[in-house]
């Protein structure tokens, strides 16, 4: 009768250990990002920390508000940039020369194609390409890998 006990409590005490394996490698996926989709606004969090750390030109904030697009726009690097053209989904938006010394931000506004959509809508643009210079060489393009993703103001 003792042996059975002690084969119950080995059971027992192997259950708990398992359990307490199992929530811990759920906190490490967790932590390291595996269930990053699960937000609501999850995509809309990449994509501000994705074009936050672009470079050469990084989007620190952006507004989009019926049909025009407001980016706050860095110069992360070294050297004096000259933005000539920002597209978004093939469409450019903005097209004023505008030169940017390095560590610079300003913010760009430029007319979409279509409108955003009422206050809270959501939006994605998936295409953003800014065409720059760089010294004598000219109309180098910078595409960004994560679309833009935010709510209509």
């Amino acid at each position: 009768m003792i042996y059975l006990f002690k084969k119950g409590q080995v059971s027992t005490e192997y259950l708990v250990i398992l359990a307490v394996v199992l929530v811990i490698a759920l906190v490490v996926v967790y932590l390291v990002g595996g269930f990053s989709g699960l937000g609501a606004g999850s995509l809309e969090t990449q994509s501000k920390n994705y074009w936050g750390s672009t470079s050469p030109f990084a989007i620190k904030a952006f507004k989009v508000s019926g049909t025009v697009m407001d980016l706050e726009v860095a110069n992360n690097d070294l050297d004096r940039l000259t933005v000539t053209d920002v597209s978004v989904d093939g469409v450019s938006v903005f097209s004023n020369s505008t030169q940017f010394t390095s560590g610079e931000t300003k913010v760009l506004s430029g007319t979409l194609g279509t409108g955003c959509g009422a206050a809270g809508t959501p939006f994605t643009y998936n295409n953003v390409v800014f065409t720059y210079n760089k010294g004598t060489l000219t109309g180098i393009k910078q595409t960004g890998t994560k679309p833009l993703v935010g709510k209509c103001s």
